[in-house]
């Protein structure tokens, strides 16, 4: 059972009711219950406590402090006494590892305590700040805010003047101190408490948590992204944030009942068919609606946008992988009602959808209409109706609706609705139909719905739960039948069970993923919400498609796949989902024929990949495209930005060194690097100053075109020759695949030849790149004279002199620098860096993660810092203003990027560099690389954990102010080497199952063998 906040008809005031009563049984509530104001039955995500309270029953409020520390709820103490005797009094019953989100204040001043990793107390503002801001100001600056824990979610709990011991006569003496007089907490719940009633708040706390169960929002606020209200401006940039995803499909975070701007969408991953507008190039096909549920009460239909909504509030719950809507609305006729709902895409069986609902009738007893519905009348954003019929099958045992696109491509979704009853809980072994409802169905041309009338009574949850499946001829021949297969087994199983193997699925991902960075609050939550939409667009099963620039979020882009994935987002999967990146590439490999095409028709041998690629790999970049102006311009991507080649070819080396997939290498892999090598050998001209030259290109900056010899595309196109010759000669692709190739003898010579030949663009004075040929003769820029803009600086120069002068839309060199770090000499990064970050606009989402992740490298930290800032914000301060067309997802990717190779420093260390530099170095059995290590942690991180792959190994590596540790899971001992300003410092042959760690400083020691805490 569970308490409900009914209203008294009365009063109209807020009473406590038991769930299942059928009344406002107040009697029948517990004892704590009965005491504490309606005010505080609100799930707080952050508790600040006047430690006084604790009196010397420390040990009864630690086990529950511990308790709501463990639910992810910030706790912070604020008190007279010395800090560290109320660290130890509180370790006694608090656990190490649930510190981390405790935190210790003074009453008056500044001191601020938190924990570390170890549950060890840390300083995190002095007795006495410079700006005189006090321990609770502090702690909400670094903290609370970078979490956006808003007002309403945060509890201060003060003593009872009438208490105090400074008090005898209840004067004022307790008003003027402590917490209630804090300005820091305005809008903030307080509570005035001794120490039982303190107990009580906090029991009631832990106890409101299991409620709601699944349906419960988290209280982590670093595991959340919550939207608050419906704000109509704002409502298709929220469907995308918010939007769920499995690699196989993603849905949008649309409202259940719709609204007058509700743009609701599924999209089924790798399905294209055409767009509707003049270019008719493919798009990611819209599935049929799934998600549409809405509700009735009493005849009047519920709805966000309607009148009468008190609260509504969204929720991403990152961590499993589900999205969250409560809502409180008094309908027209006075009816009070809480209804709560959740969506998932299932990770444990992409072709399972969830919907869950939860209706609670405040202060009537009535019937609650419920409409489940499966449409197929959707649109694309171009306005194109993909589907060419449906058939509605009533007659099924669930909900059928079997479709037809244009193309040919089948559909079948199932829809099976159906009540958990009030007494059973959410792992009852079966799902009841809908107890005393009467339901119907009814067929539309494209669409089906089942209509159920449900009675309900005042105080009385009424639970239901739907699963939808969703298959296609493109995964098997038969749709109909195994979604209705699917769906027999889904309707036998509890909520619970299908839920719970969803949340298993995440958490097993998020064990391989999941980034910690003590210190940065707001960029851990940012780096989460990046790594969860990464997750949900990914699918290692199937090789026939890719990730699209807005992933299975959105419809910018049309879902088309761009350079972004391999160099954005295949270096996140290569160290964290191995088996995702291989399938990515394994797209490369098929659309290899689309690829050939493309070379041929400019004149070229080998393969030129598309800039914009759908399902077959052909060209489908626009040729014409309208400016917001309403002017018709050219696209020159799909003909001249060609440095995707030598990106892709770039991405599929990274991953054969990081995951030692040698099947790959042979096979696929090689047929890639061989086929973009002779495209970059047919490409260049030989000049008659001696050098292999790329004229007519355009580079990431996209702000020039047509030019000659892009740094980026040449430095890239060299490695691409290098490495494919590399391949060759040392006879470690298949015979039969250079016997398919016709592979001359002198190829991999010539490619070398030319690979050496090509134009870099070094300043030999300055050791300045030259972005492209006549770059440093352009007009100067300044980005810093266009800080307050209202409009791109493109827009606001103009074609004409955008082109004339340096402006440079997003990272071109700085993106050499990051993704050819060791080839680029050391004495130049830095003035490359320097002198090319005040000329970028950052036109491009992928520009600001570069950017942070050279900088930290460099430690710039003033300039990562901000990069960092940039990048966290671009989706959840939507920065660029198109968040609504779906989330940046190679901008997530690169955020990772700069975190892992930027601020951890993790890269590449060749046996040949580590024996050099160390001659005892540990052996490095069938390993011809070490896996680096060289931090570079920013002010304020005081910890960051990142687990990382690498050939068959999980490595967790944790790096700290002065320290760095490693653990080792896997079947085979692991090289790891630290390096110190970019050389091999010390190295160890990591056993699996065991830890190491290492001090920096003046003097770097040899790791050591060491026992967690």
């Amino acid at each position: 059972m569970s308490s409900l906040l009914v209203e008294d008809s009365a009063t109209g005031q807020a009473v406590l009711a038991r769930g299942g009563s059928g009344n406002p049984a107040i009697a029948n509530a517990p004892a704590a219950s009965i005491k504490l104001p309606a005010e505080l039955h609100h799930r707080f995500r952050f508790i600040a406590i006047d430690a006084g309270l604790l009196g010397e029953a420390v040990d009864g409020a630690a086990a529950l402090l511990d308790a709501l520390l463990a639910m992810g709820v910030r706790v912070a103490l604020f008190t007279d006494e010395a800090m560290p005797h109320l660290a130890r009094r509180l370790a006694r019953g608090v656990r190490a590892e649930n510190r981390r989100r405790l935190f210790l204040g003074a009453l008056e001043g500044a001191e601020l305590h938190g924990f570390d990793r170890r549950g060890a107390a840390v300083a995190l503002a002095a007795r006495a700040e410079r700006d005189g801001r006090s321990a609770v100001a502090a702690l909400l600056a670094q903290v609370i805010a970078p979490l956006r824990i808003e007002p309403h979610d945060r509890l201060a709990i003060s003593p009872d003047p009438r208490e105090s011991r400074e008090s005898r006569d209840g004067a004022a003496a307790g008003e003027a101190r402590g917490l209630r007089g804090a300005p820091e907490l305005a809008g903030a719940v307080h509570a005035t408490a001794g120490a039982q009633r303190l107990h009580e708040i906090l029991a009631l706390q832990r106890d409101l948590e299991g409620e709601l169960g699944s349906l419960a929002a988290p209280r982590d606020a670093a595991w959340i992204i919550e939207e608050p209200g419906f704000d109509i401006a704002r409502e298709h940039e929220i469907e995308s944030l918010l939007a769920i995803a499995n690699g196989y499909l993603g849905s949008r975070a649309s409202l259940p009942e719709g609204s007058s701007v509700s743009r609701p969408a599924t999209f089924i991953a790798g399905a294209f068919e055409p767009s509707a507008d003049v270019s008719r190039v493919p798009e990611l096909v819209i599935a049929p609606d799934w998600g549409r549920l809405s509700v009735a009460i009493e005849g009047e239909s519920f709805s966000a946008e309607a009148s009468g909504v008190l609260h509504h509030r969204r929720a991403l719950d990152m961590r499993r992988g589900v999205l969250l809507r409560e809502c409180l609305r008094r309908g027209e006729g006075g009816h009070l009602t809480h209804l709560h709902t959740l969506h998932a895409a299932s990770l444990a069986n992409r072709h399972v959808l969830m919907e869950a609902l939860s209706i609670a009738p405040l202060n009537f007893t009535g019937t609650i209409r419920v409409d489940a519905i499966l449409s197929g009348d959707v649109k694309s954003a171009s306005g194109a109706a993909h589907w060419a019929g449906f058939a509605a099958d009533a007659r099924a045992k669930s909900l059928l609706l079997v479709g037809h696109t244009h193309g040919g491509l089948v559909t079948a979704m199932t829809s099976h609705l159906r009540e958990l009853p009030e007494q059973a809980p959410e792992s009852s072994p079966r799902l009841e139909a809908l107890e005393g409802a009467r339901c119907e169905r009814t067929t539309g041309a494209r669409s089906i719905a089942e209509r159920c009338d449900v009675g309900v009574r005042v105080a009385e949850r009424r639970r239901l739960f739907r699963t939808t499946t969703l298959h296609t001829s493109r995964d098997t021949p038969t749709p109909r039948e195994a979604g209705e297969a699917l769906q027999d087994e889904l309707s036998s199983r509890a909520m619970a069970d299908v839920l719970g193997e969803h949340t298993r699925a995440w958490a097993e991902r998020w064990r391989h993923a999941d980034v910690e960075i003590d210190g940065a609050p707001r960029i851990e939550r940012a780096l989460r919400f990046a790594l969860y939409h990464l997750i949900g667009a990914a699918n290692p099963d199937d090789p026939r498609c890719s990730i699209g620039a807005r992933g299975l979020s959105g419809e910018a882009y049309r879902g088309h796949v761009f350079w972004d994935t391999e160099t954005f987002l295949v270096p996140f999967y290569t160290h964290c989902y191995p088996e995702a990146a291989r399938a990515l590439l394994l797209y490369r490999h098929r659309t290899l024929a689309g690829a050939r095409r493309k070379a041929k028709a400019l004149g070229y041998e080998g393969a030129l990949y598309a800039w914009e690629s759908a399902d077959t790999g052909d060209e489908t970049t626009p040729a014409l495209v309208v400016t917001p102006f309403g002017e018709v311009v050219g696209v020159l991507s799909g003909e001249q930005e060609h440095h995707i080649s030598a990106d892709i070819a770039y991405a599929v080396h990274a991953y054969v060194r990081a995951t030692g997939d040698l099947d790959f290498q042979r096979c696929e892999g090689a047929e890639i690097l061989i086929e973009t090598a002779r495209f970059w050998a047919s490409r260049a001209e030989l000049g008659q100053d001696g050098h292999a030259h790329i004229r007519r290109v355009i580079g990431p900056d996209e702000y020039h075109e047509t030019v000659d010899d892009n740094a980026f595309t040449n430095w890239m196109a060299r490695h691409n020759l290098r490495v494919a010759a590399a391949l060759v000669q040392r006879n470690v692709a298949r015979a039969d695949l250079l016997a398919r190739l016709d592979l001359r003898p002198d190829e991999p010579g010539h490619w070398c030849d030319v690979a050496d030949r090509l134009l870099l663009g070094i300043d030999p004075q300055t050791g300045l790149i030259e972005q492209f040929a006549g770059y440093f003769g352009l007009a100067p820029f300044s980005i810093a004279d266009y800080a307050v803009r209202s409009a791109p600086v493109d827009v606001l120069l103009g074609r004409e002199r955008t082109q004339a002068c340096q402006v440079v839309k997003q990272a071109d060199v700085v993106q050499l620098i990051a993704l050819l770090w060791s080839a680029v000499p050391a004495s130049a990064r830095r003035d490359n860096f320097l002198y090319y970050e005040p000329r970028t606009a950052h036109g491009s989402s992928l520009s600001p993660s570069a950017h942070a992740l050279v900088a930290a490298r460099l430690d710039l930290h003033a300039h990562a810092e901000r990069y960092f800032e940039q990048t966290a914000d671009i989706d959840l301060g939507n920065t660029m203003g198109n968040a609504a067309g779906g989330v940046h997802i190679a901008a997530m990717g690169g955020l990772w990027q700069a975190v892992a190779f930027g601020v951890a420093g993790v890269t590449r260390v060749p046996r040949s560099a580590l024996s050099e530099a160390l001659p005892h170095a540990p052996p490095c059995p069938d390993e011809d690389e070490a896996i680096g290590i060289e931090p570079h942690l920013l002010p304020g991180w005081r910890h960051l954990k990142i687990p990382i792959a690498w050939r068959g190994r999980a490595l967790e590596i944790h790096v700290e102010d002065g320290a760095v540790e490693v653990a080792l899971e896997g079947s085979a001992p692991l090289p790891i080497c630290l390096l110190d300003a970019g050389a091999p410092a010390c190295a160890v042959l990591a056993e699996p199952g065991r830890r190491y760690a290492t001090r920096l400083g003046g003097r770097v020691t040899p790791w050591e063998e060491v026992t967690p805490c």
